[in-house]
């Protein structure tokens, strides 16, 4: 008798947000694997920094892509900023090593 009602669409910004983090979520997944396949030696250090990089970023960006529609766009330009910047202090870390 009752239709559901359907929620009401999300702000721009929180759909950029989440299709950002949802890239974001993708490039880690997709770097994983196809780093995984090209490490047969044993892992330097440098290569096991890039791993923890890898999952900690992607662990990171997973979850502010499924709370995404629950914050403010204000919070997801945030996470994304900390995001990016985590992303290229690991990679600094990573070239000083090497």
């Amino acid at each position: 008798m009752f239709a559901e009602i359907p929620a009401p669409p999300s702000p721009p910004s929180q759909r950029r947000a989440a299709r950002s983090f949802g890239v974001v979520f993708a490039s880690f997944l997709i770097g994983l694997v196809y780093a995984w396949f090209h490490w047969s030696r044993p892992l330097s250090l440098a290569d096991k920094v890039a791993a923890a990089e890898f999952l900690i970023c992607g662990t990171f960006s997973g979850v502010f892509l499924l709370t995404a529609k629950s914050v403010s766009p204000e919070s997801n330009q945030k996470r994304l900023t900390g995001l990016f910047i985590a992303v290229a202090a690991l990679q600094v870390i990573v070239t000083v090593i090497r």
